[in-house]
């Protein structure tokens, strides 16, 4: 008997870790959140050391403070009043979100690819809705 629930507790405990690596490889929600305000600095502390962005006429791999100026002079230009989350991933050690970006400019939509909790890629370009 001692056999049988021992057994039990290590077949949860191995079907347990998938979902535990799996709830750790989403986007951070401060991200989220940081995209739900227009916050460039809140968005910045996981911009990586180099970040591919495609916003406006800005399409190339930038560091750090030059993506993080890019991101603000946008936020400037763009007032955002929410953020709507569309679909969300992962795959290997990259984990993505895909959605709408309400601005008083119009709407646009934004895709964030990251690896280890850090922004690799962010697309923002205008929605067609």
């Amino acid at each position: 008997m001692k056999t049988i629930k021992l057994f039990l507790l290590c077949a949860c405990f191995f079907c347990a870790i998938p979902v535990i690596d799996a709830q750790s490889g989403e986007v951070p929600v401060e991200i989220i959140t940081a995209l739900n305000t227009g916050d460039a600095s809140q968005l910045s502390n996981y911009l990586n050391s180099n970040v591919e962005l495609f916003i406006e006429n800005k399409n190339d791999v930038f560091s750090k403070p030059q993506g993080t100026e890019i991101i603000a002079e946008f936020f400037r230009k763009n007032r955002v009043s929410g953020f709507q989350l569309l679909h969300k991933g992962n795959k290997d050690a990259a984990s993505f979100v895909i959605g709408t970006l309400k601005t008083a400019a119009g709407s646009f939509r934004v895709y964030v690819l990251t690896r280890k909790n850090e922004i690799q890629q962010l697309r923002i370009e205008p929605s067609n809705d």
